[in-house]
């Protein structure tokens, strides 16, 4: 636990550089929740009655932060995995 903030840090550091690295990771993860509430609200929101007062929109944004949630834990499970098994989490467990 003394370690925290350097590793963390460290982890940050290294996260900014993949994005730096590889531009699209950044397009996928600002611009598709963007695209998804666009979509969600002009396309499919006329279609959809929830009975609500407010409507459709009142439960799109949750739902979107929610998707967004999701699929960012599902990438980082992906980035972690990738890590384990190269070997990463050995080396910052060794030091």
């Amino acid at each position: 636990m003394k370690h925290l903030l350097s590793d963390s840090i460290v982890i940050t550091k290294r996260q900014v550089l993949q994005l730096a690295r590889i531009p699209e990771l950044l397009i996928f993860s600002t611009i598709q929740p963007v695209m998804f509430v666009l979509l969600f609200r002009f396309v499919f929101g006329g279609s959809i009655s929830t009975g609500q007062p407010g409507g459709y929109v009142q439960l799109l944004m949750p739902g979107i932060f929610v998707q967004t949630v999701a699929f960012t834990l599902a990438a980082t499970a992906s980035g972690l995995a990738q890590d384990m098994e190269k070997g990463l989490i050995d080396r910052f467990r060794s030091l």
